[in-house]
């Protein structure tokens, strides 16, 4: 799971785990339109921190007052993406043509270094997006002051107008016959859940990791057979069918958290960022993705800041032992 585990692992997963914007360290380049190798990784490292510190921002965000303290910051980083976007454009990203063997180990390290940093920014965005989505759609709880941040992220262009457009268009709850049929569909979703963990809870080491990857991509077919109607994506249940769906809900939520348990386990085996695992981490990249889309009323419950803490923690134990 390289992909989800990176927001998380930034630190671990850029150079070694060195950061110096994780001690809050500023870069400016100054004008003599020079870059050197230390210049484009200190630029490199600190946009990886700030998104990652924006999305814990905002995945944080649970209620109004939360929503109304986190505007400040959000603007913040917002501005420092835009000022280390712009250092970006400045700086080499990738070699236009192949590095020869006789070029500058400095040189050559850049390069690839970048390469896997450009990868990681363009991740940390869909992240980003999921997350401001997800606040658009709830219209930021109701607080004003989050709602004029996001437009004015928006006005950067940083994310997109028409995911904006939700803060001021309220939908209608699901209606009698739209929830009956969500209901049923949630409940569909407990024996894939239950199967999952089973799987998960096998994976030891590299090889029981290779064999469980052909039965996580058979759940994310099935899953994916079990995604809720379009026209229900982006609507809440009304009020008055709240009992229903705790009951509905009830099973499932456990389930997730075994999950969940076993994603933070897997992602601290040694070796876990090596290539045996890659077909393995693959897959389960896609049963998350599949696991968000079809769990759309618990999923954040479960799956909040503090799980891409500890896999943040995962993955310092994982780097640590590797030594």
């Amino acid at each position: 799971m390289k992909n989800l585990v990176y927001m998380a692992g930034v630190a671990a997963l850029v150079l070694g785990g060195y950061s110096p914007a994780s001690e809050g360290a500023l870069l400016v380049v100054d004008g003599t339109g020079v870059a050197t190798p230390a210049d484009t990784e200190r630029v490199g490292q600190e946009f990886l921190k700030t998104t990652s510190d924006m999305w814990f921002l905002l995945s944080g965000i649970g209620d109004k007052e939360t929503a109304d303290a986190a505007a400040p910051r959000f603007l913040e980083l917002v501005q420092r993406v835009t000022e280390l976007d712009e250092l970006l454009s400045r700086l080499p990203m990738v070699s236009a043509e192949p590095v020869e063997e006789s070029a500058d180990p400095d040189e050559v390290h850049v390069v690839g270094m970048m390469d896997g940093v450009h990868l990681r920014i363009l991740e940390a965005f869909e992240d980003l997006n999921t997350e401001f989505l997800g606040l658009c759609r709830v219209r930021c709880y109701g607080s004003e002051r989050l709602r004029v941040a996001f437009q004015q992220a928006v006005a950067s262009g940083m994310f997109s107008e028409s995911d904006a457009e939700l803060l001021s268009a309220p939908s209608l709850p699901l209606d009698e016959e739209e929830t009956r049929r969500e209901l049923v569909r949630l409940k569909r979703l407990a024996e894939p859940d239950r199967i999952l963990l089973a799987v998960l809870e096998k994976v030891q080491d590299a090889e029981s990791a290779h064999e469980a990857a052909l039965r996580l991509s058979e759940l994310s077919e099935r899953l994916g057979m079990l995604q809720p109607e379009s026209c229900v994506v982006d609507r809440e249940f009304s009020d008055a069918s709240s009992e229903p769906v705790r009951e509905v809900l009830a099973p499932l939520e456990p389930l997730l958290w075994g999950i969940r348990s076993e994603i933070v386990r897997i992602a601290a085996l040694p070796g876990y960022d090596s290539a045996p695992f890659d077909s393995f981490s693959d897959a389960l990249d896609l049963v998350f993705e599949r696991l968000g889309e079809t769990h759309n009323a618990c999923f954040e419950s479960v799956f909040d800041a503090s799980f891409r803490s500890d896999l943040d923690e995962a993955m310092h134990e994982n780097a640590t032992s590797s030594y």
